[in-house]
């Protein structure tokens, strides 16, 4: 799989669930290419900084 597939799957994976096949293809490319691993961390923190800012500014809601 090349490095702009990968990605574009790893992107995807945010908005829809990848298939069996698609998930496996994936998870062979990352174990082989750091780039792309990398890549996959930063739109996972990303994921997670939004949840919590998500959480947080519904949160403040209440305050006022």
């Amino acid at each position: 799989m090349m490095c702009e597939n990968a990605t574009k799957l790893a992107s995807d994976e945010l908005d829809r669930r990848l298939s069996i096949g698609e998930t496996l293809r994936l998870r062979l490319h990352l174990f082989g290419c750091d780039a792309c691993s990398g890549f996959v961390r930063q739109i996972g923190m990303m994921r997670k900084a939004t949840r919590r800012y998500v959480a947080t500014d519904a949160s403040d809601e209440g305050d006022r």
